[in-house]
Formats: structure tokens, sequence, C-alpha cells
């Protein structure tokens, strides 16, 4: 008797191929043969849709985006068999994190937690010497950050704006979402560049600059930009020099231009 594995994988196309055949009236048909059956375009010979499994493969298009544009073959359809709730959940939160993960990789973002995951399911994993000097170095100059540079909690923030709600992220929360200021997490928490700001209230250059780098950058390399000797700049620093709104925003122009060649 064959032995039936506790997961499998599909793609859109083979998941509606499996259901299909798992649907189909008569006989039953053990999963293994059922995702074997579903697994024959891999050898070259295209497995065929009926009415039903037509209809599956649509709906399947439909599940993460309602759109003609959908395809079963863009997605990955996981099949879990376990009793035990915590694996199941385990399993869950990961498949839920890794497009994001892999994102962050692709960036060449040096998160300790993103490199801890990423380096399980990567092919070739990094060099662990090198990942190591890597995240030292990345700590070290959060360090040297914070001793430089003043930062401020959220409550800070909203005290400095003169704003007393109850709720003293209120204020940090609307100005990050809008795109007027930045953050930095360290140690599980969220602080902000005191630069950032004049009488409590956000400085119109960091939002002209976040409107340049803030997608092609984490928060943490957008601190280190602001803080660091910039070319564009005659060797100053961003944050040095924030009052010179459109020096500042013409070497975030720079930064953000596409290196060709």
């Amino acid at each position: 008797m064959e032995k039936q594995r506790d997961m499998q994988i599909f793609d859109g196309d083979e998941f509606a191929l499996a259901l299909q055949a798992g649907m189909s009236f008569g006989k039953p048909t053990p999963a293994g043969k059922t995702a074997r059956a579903a697994r024959i375009a891999q050898k070259g010979k295209p497995g065929k849709l009926g009415a039903v499994g037509k209809r599956i493969q649509e709906a399947i298009a439909r599940t993460v985006t309602p759109t003609k544009k959908s395809r079963p073959s863009d997605m990955v359809v996981v099949v879990l068999r376990n009793e035990n709730p915590l694996v199941r959940k385990t399993v869950h939160d990961i498949m839920e994190r890794v497009p994001s993960i892999v994102e962050a990789r692709q960036q060449q973002l040096t998160e300790d937690k993103i490199d801890a995951l990423v380096s399980v399911y990567m092919p070739s994993p990094p060099d662990t010497d090198t990942t190591q000097l890597l995240l030292d170095s990345n700590a070290r100059a959060r360090a040297r950050f914070f001793e430089a540079w003043p930062c401020l909690t959220s409550k800070q923030v909203a005290e400095a704006a003169g704003h007393g709600s109850k709720n003293q992220s209120m204020t940090t929360s609307r100005w990050k979402g809008s795109g007027k200021i930045f953050s930095v997490r360290y140690n599980g928490v969220e602080y902000f560049p005191a630069f950032q700001f004049q009488d409590g209230q956000p400085l119109e250059t960091i939002s002209r600059v976040l409107r340049l780098l803030g997608e092609r950058k984490s928060g943490w390399q957008t601190a280190f930009w602001f803080t660091s000797p910039n070319g564009w700049l005659n060797g100053r620093k961003p944050a040095e020099c924030l009052n010179d709104a459109d020096a500042v925003v013409g070497a975030a122009t720079e930064e953000a231009e596409p290196i060709v060649g």
C-alpha cells in the first residue's frame, strides 16, 4: 500500500486537476494517485480539464485576485493534513509571510529575523560567517545611530506636537501613514529620529524625500541615508542641512535614479 504524504504542494492548474479527479464519480481514487495524475503536466503530458475542472480553475483564479489577469498557474496551493493544531498554525503563518520575506531578501535587507527564516528556505544559504559579520556590523551601526542622533517615542512626538489624545500613537501613525515621517525599530520599540521635526511638526523636506525614497528603502536604510555624508551635498549629511530643502531633495532624486550600466 502506498504511503500517503501529510503535505502536498500544487500550482493552481494542478490543484484544479486534483479536485476534478477527486470529484469524479465511480470508484474512489487514492490520494497519492490523484496527486500523481495532477502532476502529469510536469512530464510533458498536459492534463485535461473537463467542464467541472475548468469551473474549479476559474474559481481558484478569483480566490486571490478577482480579475481576468489572474492565472491559476501563478499560484501555489498547499494541502496539509495534521492533527496537531500548532503544526497547522505554524505552517499557515510561515506560508503567509513567505512572499514578503522573499521580497525583502531580494531587496538585500539585513534584518536578522528575515535572514534567519529565509536561510532555511533558500536553496543556497549565505555563508554563515559572512552573514553574522553583516548582522554584527548592522547592529553596531544602529547602536551608533542612537548615540549620535536623538530619537523620540510616539508619546514624546505627541507631547511635542501638543496633542492630548489618550491614544498617544495616533499622531505618529497618522503622520507616518501620510508619508510625512519615518521610523526605525530597535529592541522591539518604534522610534522617530528627532531631526524630522521642527516646533513639534514634521518638516516638509522629509515628506519630499520620502516620496522619492520611501518605497525603495526600509526605515533603517532611510535613517542611514539621512545621516551619512552625501557627495551630492559636498560631503554634508542630509539631516544636517534640512533647511536647504532643494539641495536635499536633489540629492534624494539622484539616489532614486536607477543605475545604468
